[in-house]
């Protein structure tokens, strides 16, 4: 398996780089939400059967054997990145990018399109600073802030 890498996959770890001190990995088909997406992650203790198979920009990628099995020799899908709104645990999300695999039959990046029914039951206003989803407002406490979790 070979893993290619966008000039905008490339600027998102390099920023990465820049902005932790810690180790980055990149590993792929082990999300539990977001299946086989790129997750770029610092200070990240690999599987045991995750093996390297290429990096982006200086950092490592890796991926668990059944996806290695599926892309035999040089064949492999490309790590792109997209601009995105994504909660994920991903680094690049802090930024609102997301790392996305391309090719080989597959574009994790490609719009989705829900079916909306003509007649709603319920309409949720967005403006309304109560409804669930909306942002936490704030602080943390002193304790908590600049603590680092690994």
């Amino acid at each position: 398996m070979r893993i290619d890498a966008t000039d905008a996959a490339i600027t998102v770890v390099d920023r990465a780089r820049q902005t932790r001190s810690g180790t980055l990995t990149i590993t792929i088909g082990t999300g539990c939400c977001e299946s086989t997406a790129p997750f770029l992650y610092e200070d990240f203790w690999p599987g045991p059967d995750q093996e390297p198979v290429g990096e982006v920009g200086g950092v490592v990628v890796y991926a668990p054997e059944y996806l290695r099995n599926l892309y035999p020799g040089d064949q492999g899908p490309t790590i792109d990145a997209i601009e995105v709104a994504a909660e994920s645990l991903s680094v690049e999300t802090e930024w609102g990018q997301r790392l996305i695999l391309r090719g080989h039959g597959i574009d994790t990046g490609s719009d989705e399109a829900c079916v909306v029914p003509e007649r709603l039951t319920h309409v949720i206003d967005l403006n309304d600073p109560d409804r669930p989803g909306t942002r936490v407002r704030g602080e943390l406490p002193a304790a908590l802030r600049g603590l680092r979790v690994r």
